[in-house]
């Protein structure tokens, strides 16, 4: 398979839907639970995002080898790499909790354990696509 699109490798393309999407969910969650008249209006976009983030972290491992293997190597690749291989499934975890605390809300029984558990969730996840996302820049850009 191929990991392209019009000619340009596929894994830049998402990873930036990932550095976008995660950090809108921590804080779209943070607001939703510090404010819940606000969580009736966000609690499906944010699933539907956290939902998307964590697609586009399944799609970034694959095409992130793909590239590999087509540029050369170097220890800042491979410490991008090693980094990368857990974002998928901090975001599919980050996900799950983030779907379960809008289902709980949106059947008019809002758990705080939940939402402080996605809510902390989504603020490791944000954290590691910041590391992810820096130590991929470091080995393009030096």
């Amino acid at each position: 398979m191929t990991w392209e699109v019009l000619g340009l490798p596929l894994h830049p393309l998402v990873v930036h839907a990932v550095v976008v999407l995660a950090p809108l969910v921590t804080v779209g969650l943070t607001l939703a639970l510090a404010r819940p008249t606000w969580a009736a209006r966000l609690r499906l976009a944010l699933a539907v995002l956290a939902v998307a983030a964590a697609g586009a972290a399944l799609v970034a491992r694959p095409s992130g080898q793909w590239l590999l293997a087509r540029v050369p190597g170097s220890p800042e690749v491979a410490r991008h790499a090693s980094l990368g291989d857990t974002l998928p499934w901090l975001l599919l975890v980050t996900a799950g909790l983030v779907v379960a605390w809008a289902w709980s809300d949106g059947r008019g029984r809002p758990s705080r354990l939940l939402g402080g558990l996605a809510l902390a969730a989504c603020v490791l996840a944000t954290g590691w696509t910041v590391a992810v996302g820096h130590s991929g820049a470091v080995s393009v850009w030096g």
